[in-house]
């Protein structure tokens, strides 16, 4: 049977976005499906420029609100008061053009790992190289990703010949890149913990959750303290909160930042999640917040990715297995807050739909703070496709939808369960 026009037409279009993007084509055909072709066009264009703005939470316990605006504003710091909390203040990251720069020069390419952090400014090491041309020590060169899109340029540290002989050091020193984040965490104010950073979908889901002075905290996230330490500031360091960390970068994270803050609330264990949430537990939780692997797909910029739709929806079979196993470590009608930096619905809408179908949770109704937000529309939810409207209104009551193409920074998707109390 011979393919008809149509469907020769969609197969030039995704093999030309394959070759321009560098998605897998599964994924590609999966997002033209599921958003049609101008959204998709969009998320992809989009999706390779670097956020907008750095969201600071302040620790108001250790230095004044507007102590710490100044402190931005005296080193040159674009800030802004936030316009959701009052704790939270937003650093601007500076957009830069780059068309001017030459093919000509050299390029190196580097891994898609670094690519974020390099298109923020970052140097150049030598482990986030993937290949290079020929090059002297002091020459202009241009830094790409995969697929040749230009993050940045820069100066040489060294000869191209000398790479493979170096373990980390700095090949290029950028001096000009797709956008410049302030090196905030530089600050020694950051070292002394009046300040964190964290992301949207984060910042939401924190505020989403409701604290007692009996809570028992558990927090399986892959980030580095930022959310445990902005829960722990929340709920006065009285509360006990439990970090579970799946490797060891992360645990050295975690001990540096708990550090940085002081702080004595935190305790730190070394598990995968999945072995951590089906041991035998003594203690039990009262409160959750869930940031499993996930990935990333409304995340800032993202140049070049291996995701495949099979991927994809291996993640979203783990996340749910993760939650159908909370039970195990709760305590009575605890709370879980389900955190995504995705844009798709197998991770969104698929994971909830699933999570709510089971006998012993509920969809659980969002705080006060996040309805007002949600009633102002400066908030959402999305509205689903067919195969998830019998559970609309969950959804907009549950949930929350951050678009990354509405909301010019890092998307996400932020959910509340709640588990039924024993019979």
């Amino acid at each position: 049977m011979k393919p008809t026009e149509s469907q020769n037409e969609d197969f030039l279009l995704s093999a030309d976005l394959m070759k321009k993007f560098q998605y897998s084509a599964s994924l590609l055909n999966r997002w033209l499906e599921v958003f049609g072709l101008d959204q998709t066009l969009e998320l992809l264009n989009r999706l390779r420029s670097p956020y907008s703005s750095m969201w600071v939470q302040v620790n108001t316990r250790k230095v004044d609100y507007y102590s710490l605006f100044d402190i931005f504003e005296e080193r040159g710091h674009t800030v802004r008061k936030h316009p959701y909390f009052d704790d939270f203040m937003e650093v601007e990251v500076q957009k830069r053009e780059l068309s001017g720069y030459s093919r000509d020069l050299p390029i190196i390419r580097v891994d898609h790992e670094s690519t974020t952090n390099i298109a923020l400014g970052r140097d150049v090491q030598t482990a986030d190289i993937m290949n290079h041309d020929e090059f002297d020590a002091g020459e202009t060169v241009c830094v790409a990703d995969y697929v040749n899109n230009i993050l940045a340029v820069g100066k040489t540290q060294v000869k191209s010949s000398e790479i493979t002989k170096l373990t980390q050091k700095t090949v290029v020193k950028v001096t000009s890149s797709l956008a410049y984040a302030p090196p905030i965490t530089e600050l020694r104010e950051y070292r002394r913990g009046f300040f964190s950073i964290l992301s949207p979908a984060q910042a939401i889901g924190v505020k989403s959750m409701e604290f007692d002075t009996k809570e028992n905290i558990l927090v399986l996230s892959t980030d580095k303290g930022d959310v445990a330490n902005y829960i722990s500031e929340i709920t006065n360091y009285k509360v006990p909160i439990t970090v579970v960390a799946a490797n060891e970068m992360q645990v050295k994270a975690l001990k540096k930042n708990v550090n940085r803050t002081k702080n004595k609330a935190i305790r730190i264990l070394h598990r995968p999640f999945s072995t951590f949430v089906r041991e035998l537990h003594e203690i039990k939780y009262t409160s959750f917040f869930l940031e499993p692997q996930n990935s990333r797909t409304a995340v800032i910029p993202v140049f070049s990715s291996n995701l495949s739709t099979d991927r994809l929806q291996q993640f979203s079979m783990k996340q749910q297995q993760l939650i159908g196993e909370l039970y195990r470590c709760s305590h009575g009608k605890a709370s879980i807050t389900y955190i995504t930096h995705s844009i798709d619905y197998l991770e969104n809408e698929e994971v909830f739909q699933n999570t709510i179908s089971k006998a012993y949770l509920d969809n659980q109704e969002l705080p006060k703070i996040i309805k007002d937000l949600k009633k102002s529309k400066k908030i959402v939810s999305r509205s689903p496709p067919e195969n998830y409207k019998t559970i609309e209104k969950e959804l907009k009551k549950s949930t929350v939808y951050l678009d990354p193409l509405t909301t010019d920074n890092t998307g996400g998707f932020i959910a509340k369960f709640s588990l039924k109390p024993k019979e």
